[in-house]
């Protein structure tokens, strides 16, 4: 199965899933860890959910997950396009189950990948449209926190969105 960390094309993984070893199902059969015999590697098949509504992006990632920095270097350099969409719904998961930062992070290494000539337009769109970069919403808890923590979510939020918003027009 080659270099790739993950897979976002249905029809892909339905080619690829009988070359593999089923090694556990979740239940409800939701999740699933395959094993592929020819490398010894582990794979994850589930459904990223965080940026459908309604059920969910069928998915193929190799085990262990990679970290947020890896899957931002998989979004922004993979030659696969059903690569980097789950690359960046896997990121998507991450923030809303697991709570894990990557917005800023995400941000900084696209600014630096347009500025050096290594992300092409289209891709930079399109990471920017998944992730939802560009909205200004506020994506934490706000229960339990005072004013003062909302409103520097708040902030945060909205200058990643306006970061976001600068570099879709300087790539138009």
């Amino acid at each position: 199965m080659g270099k790739r960390y993950l897979y976002g094309d249905a029809g892909l993984i339905e080619i690829l899933l009988p070359q593999l070893e089923l090694m556990e199902t979740s239940a409800g059969g939701y999740a699933s860890v395959y094993k592929d015999p020819l490398t010894n590697s582990f794979w994850l098949k589930y459904y990223a959910t965080a940026a459908t509504e309604g059920g969910g992006y069928l998915t193929l990632v190799r085990l262990p997950a990679p970290s947020t920095e890896k899957l931002i270097d998989i979004a922004i350099r993979t030659l696969f396009e059903d690569e980097a969409v789950a690359a960046v719904l896997r990121l998507l998961d991450e923030e809303a189950i697991e709570k894990k930062e990557f917005r800023e992070l995400l941000i900084g290494k696209l600014e630096e990948a347009v500025e050096k000539g290594d992300l092409q337009r289209d891709r930079a769109f399109q990471i920017i449209k998944f992730s939802n970069l560009a909205d200004p919403m506020n994506k934490r808890e706000v229960v339990g926190k005072d004013s003062a923590d909302v409103k520097a979510d708040a902030t945060y939020f909205a200058g990643i969105a306006e970061r976001a918003e600068r570099l879709l027009k300087r790539l138009s």
